[in-house]
């Protein structure tokens, strides 16, 4: 049995009484009502209470801090939104899409100028002549030195093309003629004629030519931009939704800022109250009120923070900036909660495959490929033309004499009028019918122009098959990210929880004094560290979700492309 001395008696006891008195210090520190738990200060504080004149506001409360969101929401600013009311305001205002939009005005005014060639056209004309020529033939030698001849013309045309590769023209020509010749039987002398001609193809341009083919290549064209503009609204809304789940982010992290701010004051307050009764030393007020400087700066950043995802977001679904979206302040009202998304992959590569515009873009570029194919082979065929045309004149004037003895029949005698009226009774009418052949014995040109098409029909085929594949591990890869943000949903919830049981535990051993001040403050820090990290997590979920619905193309729903065409509309006209 070991005897000990008196003085090693005594040490015991000190010792025993230190023991005994830091317990009961602990004790009353852990019970006192100036200790705050993490909940209260995690939670936002209310206001202090208005106090008299000879009251004053609760010392042991934090600071006040509200955040944007939270003073809009009291000012009456605030404008809630969910991610559904923000895409149909995006859908109707959002700039990008409004410059798609007008994309289809424009190619359905190329097609109308495709249809131009069928466009009806009448001609007019009006004109007078006058010449002199020296007398060189007997027959038309006038009783002077020089024949003189004054001509005036009005003149009428139309033609039109048709839908066959043929076309008609028909023409209506009148002319008054004075002349000096000596043997003309009028002087003046009227003359009118009509005539129709038509031509119709029979082999080369029957079934197509070069104006149909340019119809149909129109109307490809319109179908091809209908598809970039769907992927235009697809792309800028996946963009948009993107932006309001980085909003949410960013009010997120700033409540996570306000709750470290609010745990480093609650540090600072419980260390000055630990200076006071002598248990703590002086130097660790100092390192409390340093966190919270940090803490505080970092307060600020997030508010700026918000302020920025908000302008950037707002430039997205307004381009006027008289619009009410400017002067208040977006409140999403989505949260990011976790809720799973279940997906089949092979369900979601087939709905892919289906869906996306890249295939849809390279099946109109092979259907053109084939139209300009088609067309250059009708043009290697024989050129057979059918033509005809009828024609019929009339002529009219004063009777002429010749030694006394009039000329000229009686029904022929008159103005104008008695030569339209010729043109009809008088029998002068002429036709012809034949057909006009032409027969290519070699053309260079088109034959590689043919190749050319064929190549690059073959060359789309390839890319389609190349798209397919990129496609496939798009979707693999979104599926594969959607699964990776969920265990890392799952990971960082778990590290969350260990650090807040880390901190808990931290303090009560801090307030028992076996535990030391900075481990406190770098427990708080890597609570809030853990916290952001669960809401990145969080936030990256949302977002592998969206882009999981870009690359299967069902974002959005059916009606909403219709909304989107009508995005131009709400552009007011510019200068």
């Amino acid at each position: 049995m070991t005897t000990r001395s008196a003085g090693q008696r005594r040490v015991l006891a000190i010792r025993l009484a230190i023991g005994v008195t830091a317990f009961a210090l602990s004790l009353i520190l852990t019970s006192s009502p100036l200790q705050l738990t993490y909940a209260q200060a995690a939670a936002p504080q209310p206001p202090p209470a208005q106090a008299g004149p000879a009251q004053a506001a609760p010392a042991e409360q934090p600071p006040e801090h509200l955040s944007p969101i939270e003073k809009a929401e009291k000012d009456g600013t605030a404008m809630r939104l969910s991610l559904k009311d923000l895409t149909k305001l995006a859908l109707q205002n959002n700039l990008d899409i409004a410059i798609s939009d007008t994309n289809e005005e424009l190619f359905q005014q190329r097609l109308v100028q495709t249809q131009g060639p069928y466009d009806p056209a009448v001609t007019w004309g009006l004109g007078v002549q006058s010449s002199k020529n020296p007398n060189n033939n007997l027959a038309t030698a006038s009783g002077t030195a020089f024949n003189k001849t004054d001509s005036a013309y009005w003149n009428f045309g139309f033609s039109q093309n048709f839908k066959t590769g043929g076309g008609v023209t028909a023409t209506w020509n009148t002319q008054r003629t004075d002349s000096n010749r000596k043997f003309d039987l009028f002087s003046p002398q009227y003359s009118a004629t009509t005539r129709i001609q038509f031509k119709q193809p029979l082999r080369r341009n029957f079934r197509i030519d070069q104006n149909r083919n340019n119809i149909r290549l129109a109307n490809l064209n319109m179908q091809l931009n209908d598809v970039q503009f769907k992927q235009q609204v697809v792309t800028t809304i996946a963009q948009i939704q993107g932006v309001y789940w980085d909003l949410i982010s960013a009010i997120r992290n700033y409540e996570i800022a306000r709750r470290s701010v609010n745990l480093a004051w609650i540090t600072l307050r419980d260390n000055k109250k630990k200076v006071e009764i002598g248990t703590l030393a002086p130097i660790e007020i100092t390192s409390a009120q340093a966190s919270m400087a940090q803490r505080e700066g970092d307060l600020i950043s997030a508010e700026e923070n918000i302020f920025r995802v908000e302008n950037n977001l707002r430039s997205k679904i307004s381009a006027d900036r008289n619009a009410d979206v400017w002067r208040r302040i977006i409140v999403p009202v989505d949260t990011p909660d976790f809720t799973e998304y279940k997906v089949n992959l092979e369900e979601a590569i087939d709905t892919a495959l289906k869906n996306r515009p890249e295939l849809e873009t390279i099946a109109l570029n092979i259907r053109t490929a084939d139209l300009n194919y088609q067309f250059g082979l009708n043009q290697k065929k024989w050129q057979i033309d059918l033509t005809g045309s009828f024609w019929s004149s009339g002529i009219a004037g004063p009777q002429g004499y010749l030694d006394g003895v009039p000329q000229n029949r009686p029904e022929l005698i008159g103005g104008m009028p008695t030569a339209y009226k010729t043109i009809f009774t008088g029998g002068y009418t002429s036709w012809s019918f034949g057909f006009d052949i032409q027969i290519p014995l070699k053309n260079h040109s088109l034959e590689s122009q043919l190749a050319q098409v064929q190549i690059d029909k073959r060359q789309s085929l390839m890319k389609r098959k190349n798209q397919e594949l990129a496609i496939q591990v798009d979707v693999r890869n979104a599926v594969q990210a959607l699964e990776t943000n969920r265990q890392r949903v799952d990971q960082s919830k778990l590290a969350r929880q260990l650090a807040q049981e880390q901190l808990d535990g931290d303090e009560k051993r801090f307030q028992a004094g076996l535990s030391q001040n900075f481990l406190v403050l770098q427990r708080q820090n890597e609570l809030a560290q853990a916290e952001f990290s669960e809401l990145q997590a969080l936030i990256a979920y949302r977002k592998s979700i969206i882009t999981l619905q870009q690359s299967m193309y069902t974002l959005l729903e059916s009606n909403d492309f219709d909304i989107a065409k009508t995005s131009s509309d709400n552009v007011a006209k510019l200068k």
